[in-house]
């Protein structure tokens, strides 16, 4: 009686690798860490699960960083989450800028532009909610009404935001419908031709 062997097959060059940039790394948080010698705060940044900026953490940073601002410079990412996280409604900086790095990689950002444009929905988003939810609490319909009417127009400068988004993210791609006919118009054939530069004829 004859065994058969069975060949294992490795299948790991069949998979893809997650490389630096498909891979999604969990936010940063900003936190403030008493200086036992001065007495003062002073805040550092650490990823969502704790882990602190050293040498073996930069490359998972550096990807929070890219995913999050769509810039690989921790100066100028840092300087992006620190502008565009003061318009949010909570109370510390350390809550802004933490709730601000946890919402963005939502948008994946692909440059500062876009981070910057993300950042500017993601705010008057927030704003417009916090109107809504103060609009509940007060006396009388007129201040309710004032606050539901502030909250409309935030909402619909949002929603003109991510069409500002999604317009920069086309790159200028436009489509243009080309249309043959044939035969006295009695075949018509339509198809779409995008141009990235212009028009084209």
């Amino acid at each position: 009686m004859t065994k058969k062997l069975k060949k294992q097959t490795d299948l790991s060059s069949l998979s893809p690798k997650a490389s630096a940039e498909n891979r999604l790394e969990k936010p940063m948080k900003l936190n403030a860490v008493d200086n036992q010698k001065s007495g003062e705060k002073k805040s550092k940044f650490t990823l969502a699960d704790g882990t602190a900026v050293n040498s073996e953490s930069m490359e998972r940073f550096e990807t929070a960083f890219k995913q999050t601002t769509g810039t690989n410079d921790a100066d100028f990412a840092t300087a992006i989450l620190v502008h565009v996280s003061r318009g949010l409604p909570d109370s510390t900086f350390e809550e802004r800028f933490t709730c601000m790095a946890s919402l963005l990689p939502t948008v994946r950002p692909q440059d500062e532009t876009e981070a910057l444009l993300a950042g500017q929905f993601l705010v008057l988003q927030a704003s417009a909610m916090e109107c809504l939810r103060q609009g509940h609490f007060q006396d009388g319909f007129y201040h309710t009404e004032r606050y539901i009417n502030l909250a409309t127009k935030l909402f619909n400068a949002a929603t003109q935001t991510m069409q500002a988004l999604t317009k920069y993210r086309a790159k200028g791609q436009q489509t243009v419908q080309v249309i043959h006919v044939h035969n006295e118009g009695q075949a018509i054939v339509a198809q779409n031709v995008s141009s990235g530069g212009g028009v084209g004829t």
